[in-house]
């Protein structure tokens, strides 16, 4: 029996490291992905979508999933701007910024 040779990348080079935008954003969205995946089990657990139709003024006829859907992106853009500020905050504070003896 033949034996297969070992594989071998392309590009031996290591994967570069992250711009700190990059970092930023991966910060902010990830976290912010899994909260609002939990809050939207949650909050479905208690709320039936077929609910939400009967109580609305508006006469926009929607399926569950798009209700399931429309609640997942508010939860993940409230919990993306809380992590946003966050960051923001710590960025900003006072004990954060290098200090300059000029």
């Amino acid at each position: 029996m033949t034996e297969q040779p070992e594989y071998q990348p392309a590009d031996p080079q290591p994967p570069r490291p992250w711009s700190p935008r990059a970092q930023v954003l991966a910060a902010v969205l990830w976290p912010s992905l899994l909260a609002a995946s939990f809050a939207t089990m949650v909050f479905f657990a208690f709320v039936d979508p077929g609910l939400l139709h009967d109580g609305s003024a508006a006469e926009i006829e929607t399926s569950r999933m798009t209700a399931y859907g429309i609640a997942f992106f508010f939860f993940w853009l409230i919990s993306a701007l809380s992590s946003a500020v966050s960051i923001y905050l710590i960025r900003t504070s006072p004990g954060s910024a290098p200090d300059r003896d000029d």
